[in-house]
């Protein structure tokens, strides 16, 4: 399986079309060089991990009859488990985050 393979097939549960898969290894050149070549899952799973804004979908469609929803819970899920895997912090989880604030006074 190459690189291309293994996005392509990961970003479609996304809903992601080829042109925005073209654009993901467009942005990870630096980390995939060559998209065809034989896939590292771990170089793989670091380049979506780093490009998982763009992934995310930018609104829920509604037209007339027809309605698109996502599942965010699941993406964000994906996302955390994945920056857990490859030992990186999850700065895109939506986790609260709790700041020291007591020597304001």
């Amino acid at each position: 399986m190459t690189y291309r393979e293994y996005i392509t097939t990961t970003a479609k549960r996304f809903g992601l079309d080829n042109a925005d898969i073209a654009l993901l290894l467009a942005n990870q050149a630096k980390t995939i060089p060559d998209p065809d070549a034989d896939v590292d899952t771990t170089t793989a799973k670091r380049a979506l991990v780093a490009e998982f804004a763009t992934l995310l979908p930018l609104a829920n469609i509604s037209e007339g009859g027809m309605s698109v929803t996502w599942n965010i819970d699941a993406i964000k899920m994906w996302y955390n488990t994945t920056c857990d895997e490859l030992g990186i912090p999850a700065t895109a989880s939506g986790r609260p985050r709790f700041r020291n604030k007591s020597n304001i006074w």
